[in-house]
């Protein structure tokens, strides 16, 4: 009982920070009194987790009830992959407390959740973003695409709203899970899969035909998906490359 409150507790202090931008100052407090005087029961709520929560049938009803919390089955960490676990935004092995806190637990694929790993980050600026509570896309468009050649040349712009901090965040969270990389191979199956129907309508009505079209459709997508998806970038990217419109829709990517 005297854990269930402090599970409770914790989840109450969790999100206020989270909600105040302070869950990196809320993890190193946590790390330092976790170094000084370890959880008594801090393998007890880890193996909770493994054991209670991964693999026991009224546990795993809750787990795959957190995973599904992800929009279109997408990795929250990438936006794309799909979900296959979920990441401890706060380490479990550092911080016990949190192991089985839901706000705590993101869905993710295994690659970005063993490229994330146990980390709490160097500095504030050094840390992935949560995807519950950082939505640095809510002033606009800040993942673009560059299409002059192939592959995809994706990066990331600062919004003039976002302080230093957060610019930093943004592009730590990128370099982490190697999203250039990612979403360039991503883009391959889409390009591919929608290039008949790019030279059918630039062939028969013309190219500022087949830049409406893609306009539209990146429109459209950013509508559904959300404007800084990947695959919404690449939308945009093809919209405004006059190298796709001429020559790179007829090479393959």
């Amino acid at each position: 009982m005297a854990r269930e409150r402090d599970l409770s507790a914790a989840e109450k202090i969790y999100i206020d920070a989270a909600e105040q931008n302070a869950l990196y100052m809320l993890a190193t407090t946590a790390r330092e009194a976790e170094n000084l005087l370890p959880d008594r029961d801090g393998e007890h709520l880890r193996t909770l987790y493994s054991s209670g929560l991964v693999k026991r049938q009224h546990g795993r009803m809750k787990y795959d009830e957190l995973k599904a919390r992800a929009p279109f089955g997408r990795c929250l960490l990438c936006g794309n992959s799909e979900i296959s676990s979920l990441d401890h935004h706060l380490p479990k092995d550092m911080l016990p407390l949190y192991t089985i806190c839901p706000v705590n637990l993101v869905p993710a694929c295994g690659k970005c959740n063993q490229k994330k790993g146990d980390r709490i980050g160097a500095t504030a600026s050094q840390r992935t973003l949560h995807p519950y509570y950082d939505r640095p896309g809510q002033a606009g468009r800040y993942l673009f695409a560059d299409i002059t050649s192939w592959p995809v040349q994706f990066r990331v712009q600062a919004l003039p709203e976002w302080d230093a901090e957060l610019s930093e965040r943004v592009e730590y969270h990128f370099r982490t899970f190697d999203l250039a990389q990612r979403y360039a191979e991503f883009c391959v199956s889409v390009v591919t899969a929608n290039q008949w129907l790019h030279q059918k309508i630039r062939n028969e009505s013309g190219a500022p035909a087949l830049t409406a079209h893609l306009q539209e459709d990146a429109e459209q997508h950013a509508g559904t998906h959300g404007l800084n998806a990947w695959d919404t970038a690449l939308r945009y990217g093809l919209a405004n490359s006059t190298w796709y419109l001429h020559h790179g829709v007829d090479q393959s990517p």
